[in-house]
């Protein structure tokens, strides 16, 4: 169990002479009774448990990270784990029925279960929004936050969400700035406000509180303002950090910065047939297999428009392109196993929701890996018609996102939608709609996509109605020159949007929600400019602007 860094324990005074043996001697013959309900940590310390709930008031004193209670000799963490103050409750203090609300949005699961019992969004949040000042003001902008999305907030958050925000920004600098707070405090904070904008759906305001837990973390490994007693907490906020880096980069794929390079403490777990019997650990390995995807992706996109395929002028990014395409393929194959087995046992009679849902992230991992390949393998061509050739791989992403929203379906519904950093389907169903030009199955995908909500920075509805968009324009060009109904591949490269950028949600004159968003294409098609034109020169491109309705 990790020690939290305590800064104000009581300062004990020595007591010298025969007096102090005599002492010490009398103290270590007192037997404290224990308490049959106490917490896991002060169980294993054989030493009284005071019994507060959800945290023993014991443990968070001493900075002892509280383990939870048991009873009845279950391996799981019962009631007691739950916030004090119930979401619903009158409760004497907004900020703890925000932070509460955060509880059970970010960690709880129906029961009030922490859905991650010793990864951050268990116990680590729990302590640390009941302990820290920093993690608490999080919470609560976060819980605002919350609120806010639930009442379709768009231009601006209620003022009372502005305010809590705007608390917990000045408290974070200033526990930053005084020193008062450790490293995994720090950055815990840091990654709940960006959760809490990226709610709101301002991503590039939840990449800089990102980026800030990353540089906190990177001062503690150059050994600055850390005790050892924390390590082991740092290194699973550590690991949480790559995994969220996945989630925005999965909203636009490829744009992981440079320089964010956090390797974690499973990077070492091949991805052989021992990680692919645990559901946690071959998740563990799917999204570090992301992670890395993405950095590639990343320096290989600066070569895109350099020739029309850089495979004949640079054998390192190949050997990077093949390798990397390897590790996904293996890493899916392995999932695929573990689907099968769990699929199984899902089917059995002593099947659990938690299963199920473990199961359908797997599914979505799947989503996630195959959009993945299908990107790798077009990185070092500009030409959209390549993505041609991947029409299989779009058809097993449609079937995995299918399988996974169907299995949350399934699953018992919450009081709260819950919010994950891990991604899900929505951003891969949206490649299927952009990229694959096969009607039928571009179709398909857009309805799919259109029936999910949020997840993380990624709203379904939004991506359904720009992947629609899209298709429409591809089509009603296709059309306009053929005259006849389309076929897969009929879109010419000409005809085909390249990229496109998005602006948060905002109320237009008649009260309806909208995006604005930018389309881009070249303003000489590559098909005919190639060798004539710099295509990495913004200048030789057309971008066009349109609100779309949601």
């Amino acid at each position: 169990m990790e020690l939290l860094p305590n800064n104000h324990r009581p300062p004990t005074n020595p007591i010298s002479g025969i007096g102090s043996s005599a002492l010490a001697l009398k103290r270590s013959r007192v037997v404290v009774s224990q308490s049959k309900r106490g917490c896991v940590t002060c169980k294993t310390r054989r030493v009284k448990c005071d019994e507060q709930k959800p945290l023993c008031r014991r443990c968070v004193q001493a900075g002892r990270l509280c383990g939870g209670y048991k009873y009845n000799h279950e391996n799981k963490a019962s009631a007691p784990l739950r916030p004090a103050l119930k979401v619903g409750v009158a409760a004497d203090s907004h900020t703890e029925r925000l932070s509460c609300l955060a509880a059970h949005v970010l960690c709880l699961d129906n029961n009030g279960h922490p859905l991650q019992e010793d990864g951050v969004w268990g116990r680590i949040f729990l302590q640390l929004s009941n302990q820290v000042e920093c993690v608490k003001a999080a919470a609560t902008a976060f819980g605002a936050a919350y609120e806010s999305s639930l009442n379709n907030a768009i231009e601006k958050r209620p003022c009372s969400a502005w305010h809590y925000y705007g608390l917990a920004l000045t408290r974070l600098q200033s526990d930053i700035n005084n020193g008062t707070a450790g490293p995994e405090s720090l950055a815990l904070a840091s990654m709940v406000l960006a959760c809490a904008e990226i709610l709101s759906q301002q991503e590039r305001n939840a990449f800089a509180h990102f980026l800030g837990a990353v540089q906190i973390l990177t001062t503690y490994q150059d050994g600055q303002g850390a005790s050892r007693s924390s390590a082991g907490i740092l290194s699973t906020i550590k690991d949480e950090l790559t995994k969220f880096d996945v989630l925005i980069s999965s909203y636009a794929i490829s744009q992981t910065p440079a320089f964010m390079y956090m390797e974690s403490q499973w990077q070492g777990a091949a991805a052989g047939d021992d990680v692919f019997r645990d559901p946690e650990l071959a998740i563990n390995a799917a999204m570090l297999c992301l992670h890395r995807s993405y950095q590639f992706m990343e320096s290989a996109a600066k070569l895109r428009y350099t020739y029309p395929s850089w495979k004949a002028h640079d054998p390192i990014m190949c050997k990077g392109q093949s390798d990397v395409v390897t590790q996904c393929r293996s890493v899916l194959d392995g999932l695929a196993a573990l689907a099968t087995t769990l699929q199984s046992q899902y089917s059995s009679a002593t099947s659990t929701l938690r299963e199920a849902e473990t199961l359908a992230e797997i599914y979505a991992l799947r989503t996630q890996l195959t959009s993945t390949i299908i990107y790798l393998m077009c990185v070092d061509s500009p030409f959209q018609t390549g993505y041609d050739e991947h029409h299989d791989r779009f058809q097993g992403i449609v079937s995995d996102a299918a399988a996974s929203a169907r299995l949350r379906r399934r699953a018992q519904t919450s009081a709260f939608k819950r919010f994950s950093t891990r991604p899900g389907v929505v951003s891969s169903l949206f490649i299927v709609s952009m990229k694959c030009r096969d009607p039928a199955l571009r179709a398909l995908a857009t309805t799919l996509l259109n029936e999910q909500g949020r997840e993380g920075p990624t709203d379904g509805h939004i991506m359904a109605a720009i992947g629609a968009r899209v298709a429409a324009i591809e089509t009603s060009a296709c059309k306009a020159s053929s005259g006849g109904s389309l076929a897969p591949g009929d879109v010419l490269e000409e005809q085909r949007v390249h990229g496109y950028g998005v602006s948060p949600p905002r109320l237009n004159g008649e009260g309806r929600r909208v995006v604005d968003v930018e389309f881009s294409r070249p303003k000489i098609p590559l098909v005919q400019g190639w060798g004539h034109v710099g295509y990495a020169c913004l200048d030789n491109w057309i971008f066009w602007s349109e609100a779309i309705d949601f």
